[in-house]
């Protein structure tokens, strides 16, 4: 028979072991959104950016045909960009996608280590 203290001490180790799955997907929580506040951040400049470029474009009403291209040209080229941003939001999808995975499995010395204990009872 075991001793409280044996007990309390096997029971402080199981809760420790519990807690594990909990922390390592915190950890990939703080990671996510940090990586995803980042490129919202980066977005978000993009946006100004060109907010800016459309005020700070002259309205020449003796050419406005010239107005209007400069306009168009400066929305191209922020759409290109809203596509590129896209595109790293789905790779920032997928390798978070892959973090999650890694961290959920159980690592492979904890995973012998937990079959052994198993074996042995």
């Amino acid at each position: 028979m075991k001793t409280a203290n044996e007990q309390f001490a096997e029971m402080q180790k199981k809760t420790l072991e519990s807690l594990e799955p909990m922390q390592n997907m915190s950890a990939v929580a703080a990671e996510a959104f940090e990586r995803i506040a980042r490129k919202n951040y980066e977005l978000m400049g993009d946006l100004v950016d060109y907010a800016v470029k459309q005020v700070k474009t002259p309205l020449n009403p003796s050419n406005p045909q010239e107005a209007y291209e400069q306009h168009m040209a400066e929305t191209k080229a922020f759409a290109e960009k809203v596509n590129t941003r896209a595109s790293e939001y789905v790779e920032l999808a997928s390798e978070l996608g892959e973090l999650a995975k890694s961290k959920a499995a159980p690592a492979p010395a904890a995973a012998k280590e937990k079959a052994k204990e198993k074996a042995e009872a």
